[in-house]
């Protein structure tokens, strides 16, 4: 049985190799090899691009940034609530 498998892979093996000699082209100049997919650019040089800044809400003390908190009087809150709650001087959790 064993000898049967490595008949059969080599036979195999075999017809490939004949197969790719006879059926490769002709003209080497229309045959291409593959080419490598590009490789990405150098890092960029320098500090990254600072997209938004990063403000603590006085009443919670969560990070939020400053497009997305809610700006009174110069104080970034994360929510509306947060804000009336620091007006009536409560501390959030």
């Amino acid at each position: 049985m064993l000898r049967f498998v490595l008949l059969v892979i080599v036979v195999y093996l075999t017809l490939r190799l004949l197969r790719r000699i006879l059926l490769r082209p002709r003209d080497p100049g229309k045959f291409r090899p593959r080419q490598a997919p590009p490789r990405p650019g150098p890092a960029p040089s320098g500090p990254p691009k600072v997209i938004d800044e990063m403000k603590p809400c006085p009443a919670c003390g969560t990070f939020n940034p400053t497009r997305l908190a809610y700006e009174k009087k110069g104080l970034y809150f994360c929510e509306k609530r947060c804000h009336e709650a620091y007006i009536r001087g409560e501390k959030q959790a």
